[in-house]
């Protein structure tokens, strides 16, 4: 096992000493990669990258994969590369040397670290003058050496054995020999081996291990060589460098985020006062998949299922991967492509469409990405559409979909005579669902794969010419570090403004990151969390929902567990909250049960969302004036604004406002 450098000594080479430390790094890869790689330097990690602002993704993929192909040599049995696109992202498996010789040299912080003469034509490079001739190597012994001294003075107390040379003059560090240092140490790494018995090990122990065992001369040597590949790169003059790329961040992994709790937001109130219909509205849960053979979503009256499409968007980078270019990658893809779960294409009765064809499909979506061309979505929801009734891996969409969806007659139905089942309706016992599975239990791919459907959802409103989708629903978190984007600005809270823009409502759960464990020098303790609101819940538009007790909202306020605001740029967050304790919704297999979070507590809200809709149509379409609606209204809980936002969710009052 490689040797880890703890995000400490990360930190403390990338940004400087604690008591003079830069807040913001300037090189185009974002802190949480640099940690990523560092913790594990022989991995191939999944990267999102973004396109210098005027350029179209397909073209930043064709280059990476062009340079990949044409400079880097990947180990045997390595990880296919797996590049693909969206609208404004592309998604890719790298190694860190890959990143450092393929990406990083496409990038507009490259190409702006260029030395011209002065008619404005290039003459070198300034990160060259690192290279392994004399000079270069002796720019970067001294970084390096000066890196690493400074850094045992500034660990020494917590790492003892990490000899201190006080003989050697301290010098400054510019940006680009922090960058340049790290990079090293994390290259060196790669081909090191812990010599730690135990499995858990403190961060200062680890700190203690690097600064004992990496010397100036091997991480010299280590990025000798690589300036020296770089410098070859350059001479390759039919391989794309024209800067393309803007940055480099890690594909995030998304985490998920009724009996009494649907009085307490008085929805029962207000479905009966005001006629509430729901029937013509659609929701899709993005999430981890919806039983449909569950009895609570099927309509009462006439029996048919209320969920009228399911998708699972997990493999969805096989689909638009820019490797099905070549047929054995191709038909490797299709092969596991075929074998998901209640495929549509592969039921009885569908359409059969040989497998050479599919694979034809396959690689017209490499061309077009090649070509820089728009995703055909018709091509990729032949790989993507399932049965409906298909089994999730795990409950919290079913759940989930419950609280919005359940509809209590039709879910008694289905119960024997006498058995007591504690089951009721939930927001909207007739509104039909989209299911979106995004999440499962190996959790990757899915920030790319949550963009996909986002945008997936604005093709098909675009397509049919009206709101074939009227909300989402995102009970999932991604925890947003603050180094990386402006708050509000990720990828995925980006994608959820433009589905709003679009006239679609986007509800998210706020988080379960409100009182946490926190690591000091004298030990973890557990305390509540200020600016723990996560993404997609960051993005100004999404209703953003944090949690409260189910039916004493008033006395027992605001979840402990629930996220709390303001966000990272200092706006109010969340916009309020519901129930999100101990909700009873079914659950997979015909069952019910309780469970706990703000996941439980967004669907109140696009519940209560969905009936203002379906009761004034000149609504649809204006979500922002919906989100005004209901945070106005909102019962005051006599707690901190950064606590309960608005307050807590009232829907007749939300009705009698209009």
């Amino acid at each position: 096992m490689a040797i880890e450098i703890p995000s400490s000594l990360v930190e403390f080479i990338l940004l400087g000493p604690t008591d003079d430390r830069r807040q913001l790094q300037d090189s185009p890869i974002l802190g949480d990669v640099w940690i990523a790689f560092a913790t594990q330097p022989d991995a191939c990690l999944d990267l999102l990258i973004t396109p210098c602002m005027t350029l179209p993704a397909g073209q930043v993929a064709a280059a990476i994969e062009e340079r990949l192909d044409r400079l880097a040599q990947r180990p045997t049995g390595a990880d296919d590369p797996n590049i693909a696109y969206l609208q404004g992202i592309v998604a890719t498996r790298l190694y860190f040397e890959e990143l450092l010789r393929v990406v990083i040299p496409i990038t507009k912080w490259w190409d702006d670290k260029r030395i011209k003469d002065e008619r404005g034509e290039p003459i070198g490079h300034e990160l060259l003058r690192y290279g392994p001739e004399t000079e270069g190597g002796e720019n970067t012994r001294r970084a390096v050496q000066t890196a690493l001294q400074d850094a045992k003075r500034q660990f020494a107390r917590n790492a003892p054995t990490a000899a201190v040379d006080n003989g050697q003059p301290r010098g400054e560090l510019t940006p680009l020999d922090r960058y340049v240092v790290l990079a090293g140490l994390i290259l060196w790494a790669r081909g090191q081996t812990t010599s730690a018995k135990r499995t858990v090990r403190t961060p200062t122990e680890k700190v203690e291990e690097v600064l004992t065992k990496a010397t100036v001369a091997a991480v010299a040597e280590r990025l000798g060589a690589l300036f020296q590949k770089i410098s070859e790169d350059v001479k390759h003059k039919d391989v794309p460098s024209n800067p393309v790329a803007w940055q480099v961040s890690l594909n995030r992994t998304a985490t998920p985020a009724l009996i009494k709790s649907i009085p307490a937001v008085k929805a029962d109130a207000a479905r009966f006062l005001f006629k509430v219909d729901c029937s013509a509205i659609t929701w899709a849960v993005i999430d981890s998949g919806i039983d449909g053979r569950h009895p609570a979503f099927v309509n009462c009256k006439s029996g048919e299922p209320r969920i009228k499409k399911c998708f699972d968007f997990r493999n969805f980078r096989k689909i638009v991967s820019l490797s099905n270019s070549r047929k054995e990658i191709r038909e490797r893809n299709l092969k596991e492509l075929l074998e998901l779960n209640g495929l549509l294409i592969k039921q009885p009765g569908a359409g059969k469409k040989l497998d050479e064809a599919l694979e034809n499909d396959l690689g017209a979506l490499a061309q077009d990405a090649k070509g820089r061309a728009s995703i055909h979505w018709d091509l990729v929801e032949q790989f993507v559409e399932i049965d409906p009734k298909t089994k999730p891996d795990t409950y919290h969409g079913t759940h989930v979909a419950g609280i919005l969806a359940a509809s209590k007659d039709a879910a008694e139905k289905d119960v024997p005579a006498g058995k007591n089942t504690d089951i009721a309706d939930g927001m909207c016992p007739n509104i039909n669902l989209w299911d979106f599975r995004v999440l499962g239990p190996t959790m990757k791919d899915t920030e790319f794969a949550i963009i996909a459907v986002l945008q997936y959802i604005r093709y098909i409103n675009d397509r049919d010419n009206y709101f074939s989708i009227h909300g989402a629903n995102l009970s999932l978190s991604i925890p947003h570090d603050v180094r990386n984007f402006a708050c509000g600005s990720t990828p995925i809270c980006t994608e959820c403004e433009r589905l709003g823009n679009s006239g679609v409502i986007v509800v998210a759960a706020a988080g379960n990151h409100g009182y946490k464990s926190f690591e000091t020098k004298e030990g973890a303790y557990e305390g509540y969390a200020a600016f723990s609101i996560t993404d997609p819940g960051n993005a100004d538009g999404v209703i953003t929902v944090g949690a409260t007790h189910r039916n004493w909202p008033h006395t027992y306020g605001v979840s402990f567990f629930s996220s709390r605001g303001p966000t990272g740029d200092g706006r109010l967050k969340p916009d309020l909250v519901a129930p999100g304790e101990r909700i009873r919704a079914p659950l997979p297999n015909g069952l019910w049960g309780d469970l706990d979070g703000t996941s439980m507590a967004a669907p109140h809200v696009s519940g209560a969302a969905a009936m203002l809709l379906s009761r004034y149509s000149e609504l649809i379409g204006q979500p922002l004036r919906v989100k005004r609606i209901l945070c106005e209204t909102a019962t005051d809980l006599g707690r901190e604004r950064t606590f309960q936002g608005h307050g807590m969710l009232d829907v007749l009052r939300a009705f009698q406002s209009i």
